[in-house]
């Protein structure tokens, strides 16, 4: 059985009209995924076809873990991420591949008014590790709650910035 969890978050100053315009340049979704911390960042794919964005990269995680653990399993913590995004109807699908037993998905959606634009994530993790893969789940959950909040600050730094441009 897979672990699901919501991260649901609101940007306030930045109206829905704003955020479609400026989530139609490729070059935002790049900047943001640039600024997530992770070493050897590489961006295999950023291709806008009509409506559809594909963005896709792989990066070494930043991870909460002791540097000499770090050495040790070089390129353990990989992800390849790929992010399917509707520019139209403001929906996503996110992929999460890492080097691990791990599958995660998720259902991003934005939505909103004049005001402000709210983010709702719906994520899927499951572990795929005989006895404490639930355990193991609820840390992804952590981790992955973290990433997103990270996520949405630099969304919001990079929206903030186009705004002003």
């Amino acid at each position: 059985m897979a672990h699901q969890f919501t991260v649901n978050a609101a940007i306030k100053g930045v109206s829905l009209d704003e955020f479609k315009r400026i989530a139609a340049d490729v070059s935002m979704h790049e900047a943001v995924c640039k600024r997530i911390p992770g070493e050897n960042l590489e961006i295999l794919e950023s291709k806008k076809n009509g409506d559809i964005y594909t963005l896709k990269r792989a990066y070494n995680l930043e991870v909460n873990i002791p540097d000499i653990a770090k050495k040790f399993l070089k390129d353990a913590f990989r992800l390849k991420r790929t992010d399917v995004s509707d520019l139209a109807k403001l929906t996503s699908v996110v992929t999460l591949d890492p080097n691990l037993p791990l599958e995660a998905s998720c259902q991003r959606s934005v939505t909103g008014d004049d005001s402000q634009i709210e983010l709702k994530l719906q994520w899927t993790v499951k572990v795929k590790v005989p006895l404490i893969g639930g355990m193991l789940e609820k840390h992804a959950e952590g981790e992955i709650r973290r990433f997103s909040e990270l996520e949405i600050e630099i969304v919001e730094d990079e929206l903030r910035k186009n705004l002003m441009n």
